[in-house]
């Protein structure tokens, strides 16, 4: 089985996903770690020195290298629904699950994040909140594409098992 996690910044999918691919036995894989590694730059070393467009192909071109493997969960960035062909692909090559999280949560998360992430780095505090407002407006026709879509605040261990039982 292949999984794809999906969900704006800050939702918990590497959390959830590390957590579930312990429990079942799958492979975890961040994709951002995977451009990161393949580049040998931080995703924000990328997007300042290569910029955006850049990332977004790598991230496509690795992302399509997981046609290969079996049994991992990805935790996807959170645009990368949203570029090129990306959604469709996950949605043909395996299970999409959107974790939908609160704005305020969102933000709460964030503010302590913002360093480590090239889009919301140089935004005041203030600021951030309409950002991830606007960016999931602009994102939900993708996140919405998702086969599952789970609300974080009712996330827990057993969720993935529930997940198993319907699609496996």
């Amino acid at each position: 089985m292949k999984f794809f996690l999906l969900g704006f910044m800050g939702t918990g999918k590497s959390h959830w996903g590390k957590s579930w691919s312990a429990q079942y036995q799958l492979d975890f894989f961040d994709l951002d770690h995977e451009v990161e590694k393949m580049e040998g730059l931080s995703v924000a070393g990328i997007f300042e020195k290569l910029g955006e467009p850049y990332f977004r192909e790598k991230e496509r071109n690795i992302l399509h290298s997981f046609a290969k493997k079996d049994n991992f969960i990805l935790s996807c960035g959170g645009g990368t629904p949203c570029f090129y062909d990306n959604m469709e692909w996950m949605n043909s090559h395996g299970i999409t699950i959107f974790i939908s999280t609160p704005v305020p949560v969102l933000k709460e998360r964030l503010i302590l994040e913002k360093s480590h992430r090239p889009l919301i780095q140089a935004l005041t505090d203030e600021a951030l909140e309409e950002f991830i407002r606007r960016k999931l407006k602009e994102r939900e026709k993708y996140y919405g594409q998702a086969a599952i879509i789970l609300q974080s605040e009712s996330i827990s261990h057993t969720t993935f098992a529930e997940i198993i039982k319907r699609y496996v």
